[in-house]
């Protein structure tokens, strides 16, 4: 099989007289072996890190997704190196590298988040 995983894109940007957009719709990629794991994490304020994703023997595509309605959540590869902002309910997509780390930790309060790993 081919293309089992679809990923489609859109951001339109309207602030004043700048006006922007980029779409990728239906942008497909090859999942090698059946499966994903899926779980709700509550991240505190002190670094976390998530080293096992149930099943999935080699990690392909993460959706993170911050459930909190107020507070930010900060990920990274590497311990307090932070490179993604999750701000209250906002979520990323992004490919892991398989066997890396993944590290979170909320800035003021704990907060849940969505974390669903594919197979790659």
């Amino acid at each position: 099989m081919a293309n089992e995983i679809t990923i489609t894109t859109t951001v339109n940007v309207t602030n004043g007289e700048y006006l922007d957009d980029f779409r990728a719709s239906g942008v497909t990629f090859d999942q090698a072996a059946s499966g994903g794991w899926k779980s709700i994490q509550d991240i505190g304020t002190s670094e976390e890190s998530i080293t096992s994703f149930g099943d999935v023997s080699t990690e392909g595509w993460c959706v993170l997704k911050n459930l909190d309605s107020t507070n930010y959540v900060q990920v990274g590869p590497a311990t307090t190196s932070y490179m993604i902002r999750l701000e209250a309910t906002e979520h990323a997509i992004f490919r892991l590298e398989p066997g890396a780390d993944l590290f979170l930790k909320a800035n003021t309060a704990s907060c849940k988040v969505l974390v669903w790993v594919l197979e790659d």
